[in-house]
């Protein structure tokens, strides 16, 4: 009985640490995307009126939206669909987004990968336009 207990705690350690190690590669791996994506200004002189899809994210946070380009401006961003914490979606990105009419603009503190994750897509989703 002891032993068949120890192989079954054995088992379960194992498959704790295993499953511990893909997370931290997984995490790794997002955290260096959202990293080295890069977000700038978008001449929005050069873009057609439309609405225009951006994507991004990995693991934990991502998102997908459409950016509506009327008259030369951002007129709206809808979140298609957003995973990431509750609490945490960084909606006021839209916000900023719109007031300044480019996607570089400061990430919503508490919710960074969020922002930065809102930020990307935007930024993708107009810069594909140029």
């Amino acid at each position: 009985m002891k032993k068949r207990v120890l192989i079954i705690l054995t088992v379960i350690v194992g498959v704790l640490i295993i499953a511990g190690g893909v997370f931290k590669i997984r995490y790794d791996k997002m955290v260096r995307a959202f990293r080295e994506e890069r977000v700038e200004w978008v001449n929005l002189q050069e873009i057609d009126d439309g609405v225009f899809s951006g994507s991004f994210g990995d693991f934990l946070v991502s998102v997908t939206l459409d950016v509506t380009v009327s008259d030369n401006r951002i007129t709206d961003i809808n979140i298609v669909e957003q995973r990431g914490g509750p609490g945490y979606e960084a909606l006021e990105t839209l916000d900023l987004i719109l007031e300044a009419q480019t996607p570089l603009v400061d990430a919503v503190s508490g919710a960074t990968s969020s922002s930065r994750c809102i930020m990307i897509a935007v930024y993708k989703a107009l810069s594909d336009k140029n």
